[in-house]
């Protein structure tokens, strides 16, 4: 797996999670810029520590093991607890609640 497969990874992930690429940056200390390139495929390296953080922020768990490993028992029962993502959810855009963006604003004017 490479970077950017796991940048796709990872947004389908942050999509399913029902987070804004600025919440994931809140949360993990990333940029929101850095981040939406990790998704896109256009981030050339990102550190370890910066991938577990965002993989963290949504959920996701990062796994060595073996070049060549086949999928195992454990694999595939992970996949079926896990919900699929159909494309359609992939498409549709992430934006905090009115209430949500509606604080953020009060709270920049005070």
């Amino acid at each position: 797996m490479d970077l950017f497969e796991l940048g796709e990874t990872f947004r389908l992930a942050r999509i399913a999670a029902n987070k804004t690429q600025q919440q994931v940056a809140e949360q993990s200390g990333i940029t929101r810029a850095r981040i939406s390139r990790f998704e896109t495929g256009l981030l050339p390296e990102l550190g370890t520590v910066k991938l577990l953080s965002l993989f963290e922020a949504v959920g996701l768990d990062l796994l060595a093991r073996p070049i060549g490993h086949r999928r195992t028992l454990d694999d595939v029962l992970t996949e079926q607890r896990t919900p699929a993502v159909s494309v359609d959810e992939t498409r549709r855009r992430v934006r905090p609640s009115r209430s949500e963006a509606s604080v953020r604003t009060a709270g920049k004017r005070e």
